[in-house]
Order: C-alpha cells, then sequence, then structure tokens
C-alpha cells in the first residue's frame, strides 16, 4: 500500500517539479555514474531546502530514495505519515541515540538507497557547512559507496536549479577498518568534504560556461 502511495505521488507530483524545479544535471564523468545507480549506496549532498530531497527523490525517480531527517519533522503527524511512506528515517540523538545510524547501514546492506545531508542545517548564505561525521559511519560500516550530489538551491518558478553528481566514492579505498577511530573518521570526512567542495566550484563552472554560450547563440541569431 504504501508503495502505492509512493508512485502516486511521484506521478501527479512529475509535473510540477519541472515546472518549478527546471532541473539541469551536470555529471563529473557519466561513464563512472550517472542517474541509475545499481545496489546500496549512499547519497550525500549540501542543503539549501527541503526541495533537496525533492530534487533527488526525483533525480533517482527509479529508486525509493530513503533520506535521514531530523526529528523535528516527525514531530507533525501528518508529515511523518508522508515520510513513512517516501522511506524517512529519524535522527534524534536526544532520544533515539545514534540508531539512524543503525538503521541507515541496514538499508544499504539490503541494497536500498540513502539519502543524507551532512550539514544537518540549511545553509542560509550559500556556503557549505561543516558536516558531521554520521554519514562516514554509515558508508564505513555498510561498506557502500558514497554518491555526492551537489546543487545551487536556485528553486522557485521561473528558475532553474543545477545539480552535479560525483564519481562514487568508497572509503574503503583510504581505510579498511569498518569501524575507525576519532582521527581516521576526521579523515575519511575531510576528503568527501574537500570532494563536494570542488564539485561544487565545477557545477558553477558549467552553469556560467553554459549562459556564455547561451548568450554567444543569442549574439549570432541577432
Amino acid at each position: 500500500m504504501r508503495e502505492f502511495l509512493r508512485w502516486h505521488a511521484l506521478l501527479h507530483g512529475w509535473l510540477l517539479q519541472l515546472i518549478y524545479f527546471k532541473r539541469k544535471t551536470y555529471y563529473e564523468d557519466r561513464s563512472e555514474q550517472g542517474r541509475f545507480v545499481k545496489g546500496g549506496a549512499l547519497v550525500v549532498s549540501n542543503h539549501f531546502h527541503v526541495y533537496d530531497y525533492m530534487v533527488n527523490m526525483f533525480l533517482f525517480c527509479f529508486r525509493k530514495l530513503y533520506v535521514v531527517m531530523k526529528s523535528d519533522v516527525f514531530k507533525n503527524r501528518f508529515f511523518s505519515w508522508v515520510m513513512g511512506i517516501f522511506g524517512g528515517i529519524r535522527s534524534d540523538r536526544d532520544t533515539n541515540g545514534m540508531k539512524f545510524i543503525d538503521e541507515s547501514v541496514a538499508h544499504l546492506i539490503k541494497g536500498h538507497l540513502v539519502q543524507i545531508f551532512p550539514e544537518a542545517y540549511t545553509s542560509r548564505t550559500g556556503k557549505m557547512l561543516e558536516f558531521k561525521y554520521g554519514y562516514v559511519m554509515i558508508a564505513q560500516r555498510a561498506d557502500k559507496p558514497i554518491i555526492p550530489v551537489i546543487t545551487d538551491g536556485n528553486y522557485g518558478l521561473f528558475k532553474r536549479v543545477h545539480v552535479i553528481i560525483g564519481k562514487p566514492i568508497l572509503l574503503s579505498d583510504y581505510c579498511s577498518s569498518s569501524h575507525p577511530n576519532k582521527e581516521e573518521i576526521a579523515e575519511l570526512n575531510n576528503i568527501v568534504y574537500n570532494k563536494c567542495v570542488e564539485l561544487k566550484a565545477e557545477l558553477h563552472r558549467r552553469i556560467a560556461l553554459d549562459n556564455r554560450k547561451g548568450k554567444n547563440q543569442k549574439g549570432t541569431s541577432q
């Protein structure tokens, strides 16, 4: 029943997201990672708005995208019910400790696709905030790849949101332990964070390149 409701919502929301988001998708290297993801993987994204999850949900529309969310969302009964349909994973360190890590690992091992926003909070300045370390423990324990997905957060009518999908990052290539110590976790976090910063710069470079091409085409047609 939940899957029926999820697909029903996706189908009815498809046209709306095309109008409101008008997503333009880039790839760091499409031969290594496109929109189709095989098996379990952890999608790591920067965070501007709740729309970030919606964009990624349609980006990987043929997979159910489980998502780690702050407990505040689940306080509202309606939103809690909705996120139950779409695969919400409750992150509440006050009452559940690090339970969301165990739940996320279990989903990844089953071959599911899990979304997490390591900044934990939405950025109000456009700059990428520091990453919390939970995602490192999830990816390392599950031994599944991280797929970085970066957006420019340009949401709204008559606007266009731009997204870039990065190449998969397998943390076991940098650390063999499934339970790394604090120093190893910090180093792995730096690797992923720096990669996301690079992808963000690459995204803006490609947007600027497309804008220049568009202006040149308009100029030659006049």
